[in-house]
Formats: structure tokens, C-alpha cells, sequence
């Protein structure tokens, strides 16, 4: 049986430079986390909004 995640993946379109941006500024891996934690703020399932990495120099 292939590796069956536990949650179903969901397609977004994303314009590239703003997809490479995201990347730099939290980690290609870590995309996905970032914009779990932005729905979760936007669907007040929390009252935290995500933090915000530094602006690059």
C-alpha cells in the first residue's frame, strides 16, 4: 500500500516569485505550516495570527 498521509493534499494556484518568496522566508518545507497557521487564524480556530519572519535585508 503506497504511504497514505493523514490529512488530503488540496491544490492552490500561486503565482511563482510569490511561491519562491514564501520559501525563502520560511523554508521550502516549511510552506505548508505557514499556511496551515494563517487558516487557522482566518477561521478563528485560533486567536493568534502567525508570526511574521524578519524582512530580508
Amino acid at each position: 500500500m503506497p504511504n497514505v498521509e493523514k490529512t488530503p493534499r488540496q491544490t492552490i494556484r500561486v503565482d511563482k516569485d510569490l511561491w519562491d518568496k514564501a520559501g525563502q522566508a520560511v523554508g521550502p518545507r516549511n510552506r505548508g505550516e505557514a499556511i496551515r497557521s494563517f487558516l487557522r487564524w482566518l477561521t478563528h480556530e485560533t486567536d493568534e495570527l502567525p508570526e511574521r519572519p524578519p524582512r530580508p535585508e
